[in-house]
């Protein structure tokens, strides 16, 4: 079997509520995304919104800042097949990553990433859809693309 780069794999595979995997910068574990953006693939921005296991830290800062507690998404154990199984997870819906396909690509591959998960179920992208929407801190232009 001949193994498919990446770069094909995002560029022809990339789609609302696809899930990668990468550090976002140097020095920080892989962490899982989900794709945002309605049409990825004709956009110059891919909108990413990070899985996160620190669920306290969140709810304090959403608390903390007044913000909606809609712009927390929890993920219950079992409800994501490629996360960890006894694992508390959500999407932290206030700090998105903004990156072009060519930077996601190479993240992926620098830091032993993937790009082999599964799409999100649509009642969790829905919630995520609504969380982002609520959230101040996400620029409107997401908001128009989702």
């Amino acid at each position: 079997m001949v193994p498919i780069s990446n770069e094909i794999k995002v560029k022809i595979g990339i789609t609302q509520g696809q899930v990668y995997n990468f550090s976002p910068k140097q020095g920080v574990l892989n962490h899982y995304y989900v794709v945002l953006n309605k049409d990825p693939k004709s956009s110059e921005e891919i909108y990413l919104a990070p899985f996160t296991s620190q669920k306290d830290n969140v709810l304090k800062f959403i608390k903390m800042n007044s913000f909606d507690d809609k712009t927390y998404v929890e993920i219950k154990v079992g409800e994501c097949s490629f996360l960890p199984k006894k694992s508390q997870s959500g999407i932290d819906c206030n700090r998105l990553i903004y990156i072009d396909i060519e930077e996601l690509i190479s993240r992926i591959d620098s830091t032993d990433g993937g790009c082999n998960y599964p799409i999100i179920d649509s009642e969790i992208f829905a919630k995520i859809k609504e969380g982002v929407a609520l959230s101040p801190l996400v620029k409107p232009v997401v908001v128009e693309n989702m």
